[in-house]
């Protein structure tokens, strides 16, 4: 395990990783069809562009950069529970199965969200444009985890 405050240890990134993995898996399944196929490849891009623009935007200088990252991950995350209600509604997911990875979705939308709003609370009100100039947000104090994330949002490195 990465050691520090990176997106690697991040609860959230490493839950978005593992929908991305189960969705991939999932596709495997799929019967060889052309339906399927794009299918498969809008759901993977939804599904892995989660935990992409999470990283992306813990990479991120300014506040707003950052949230605007964290937006576009929690839409992918809705997307990706669209595709999966069809893949259900197909056929080609249980009820169960399609049920546990809503609630997966539903988790990590709840936990973008919060991390979006508290990003939101700590940009000035300036309109809906996103700077990257380089604010209070930076830290080259490893041993505190870059803002809105606190020490809870990461895994220990026993884990």
């Amino acid at each position: 395990m990465t050691k520090g405050y990176t997106h690697r240890n991040l609860i959230l990134w490493n839950r978005a990783q593992q929908l991305a993995l189960d969705v991939m898996q999932i596709v495997q399944r799929l019967p060889n069809t052309w339906g399927n196929a794009v299918i498969a490849r809008q759901i993977v891009a939804s599904a892995t562009s989660i935990g992409a623009n999470i990283a992306e935007g813990h990479g991120r200088y300014a506040p707003g950069a950052h949230r605007n990252h964290l937006a576009i991950a929690k839409g992918s995350t809705a997307e990706t529970d669209s595709w999966l209600d069809l893949l259900r509604r197909a056929g080609y997911l249980s009820g169960e199965e399609e049920a546990r990875l809503h609630a997966e979705c539903q988790e990590i939308a709840a936990m973008l969200t919060s991390k979006i709003r508290k990003l939101e609370n700590a940009i000035p009100s300036r309109g809906s444009t996103t700077h990257e100039e380089q604010v209070s947000y930076t830290t080259d104090d490893e041993s505190s985890p870059p803002f809105p994330f606190t020490p809870e949002d990461y895994q220990s490195s026993a884990e």
